[in-house]
């Protein structure tokens, strides 16, 4: 018959630090707030690039915040991709230091220092298990 080890096992679910903040909201980007204009390309591609007309400049008229992609060659993903954009430097103008980005950062920040704690226990422990067992082997040999 086994006896009971005193072993306790605990499951834990990790939640990502976006997760946790899945319930934020965004200031609203109204249409009339926002001016959209198509520009020329940039970056290397040579003529190809300078003549199309596949990147997109947004400018959030009452906080004056301007914002130019051109990730892709499609226009419809550089206009999504420029919105998202906009809608973080919006968020970073009113909220300051409450924003998303800064929250998602304090998160993860907090989440490496848990990591970098557990670690350094965990050496610790290896470090005195590891010299517990040499003075255990010294101890034997004579």
């Amino acid at each position: 018959m086994r006896g009971n080890l005193g072993i306790v096992w605990l499951s834990v679910r990790h939640v990502s630090s976006k997760t946790k903040l899945k319930g934020y909201v965004f200031p609203k980007l109204e249409a009339d707030d926002v001016e959209q204009s198509y520009i020329s390309g940039w970056g290397p591609g040579g003529q190809k690039v300078n003549t199309a007309v596949n990147a997109v400049q947004l400018k959030h008229i009452p906080s004056n915040i301007v914002v130019k992609v051109h990730e892709s060659r499609n226009l419809h993903e550089n206009v999504t991709i420029a919105y998202e954009r906009l809608k973080l430097a919006v968020d970073r103008h009113i909220n300051g230091e409450n924003c998303y980005e800064e929250q998602l950062k304090r998160l993860d920040t907090e989440k490496s220092s848990r990591h970098e704690t557990k670690d350094r226990k965990r050496r610790e422990l290896k470090a005195e298990w590891k010299q517990r067992m040499d003075t255990d082997k010294d101890g034997k040999d004579d």
